[in-house]
């Protein structure tokens, strides 16, 4: 049996390539359209504050997450500790939960919102194959694994 293998990015591509491409004609729009698309209900500073919180959030999320996940690859080993512990694609769940939506608050652009949407349909149609290769190479551990930890969103009771 062939072994399949994995980029360190996973479906990654797959899931931002579409998502990139929308934020980005969602940002020509607002900018051309700023009246319409433009959020302006609250002072410019207070979205700068709240978005700027988010996308603090986000990164730092990433890096966390971005560094044990190299360090696991690198050891050929699952990572099921830390970030990993309560949602099983932290990395995707940054993006879509922080940095996405920090981004449409911080911008006061609202169709960037739109981004959160892309990237959790296309992380629901592609995370299955990064999921079955993970099967493949981790076995019994993965599902173990999988039947604990949420694939995305996090299960807030083990927070607390």
């Amino acid at each position: 049996m062939e072994e399949r293998s994995m980029s360190v990015f996973g479906v990654g591509l797959k899931i931002f390539k579409p998502t990139i491409i929308y934020g980005l004609a969602a940002l020509i729009i607002t900018l051309i359209f700023p009246r319409f698309f433009l959020m302006t209900f609250l002072p410019s500073a207070a979205f700068n504050i709240l978005g700027g919180m988010l996308l603090g959030i986000g990164i730092a999320f990433l890096f966390i997450s971005g560094v044990t996940v190299k360090k696991a690859v690198a050891e050929q080993r699952l990572e099921t500790t830390g970030t990993f512990a309560i949602v099983r694609n932290p990395l995707y769940f940054a993006w879509i939960a922080f940095i996405f939506t920090g981004s449409a608050i911080a911008t006061q652009a609202w169709l960037l919102f739109g981004m959160c949407f892309v990237a959790y349909y296309k992380f629901l149609h592609h995370i299955p194959e990064e999921e079955a290769v993970l099967e493949e190479i981790f076995g019994k551990e993965y599902m173990d694994y999988k039947k604990k930890v949420p694939s995305i969103v996090p299960n807030l009771k083990e927070l607390l």
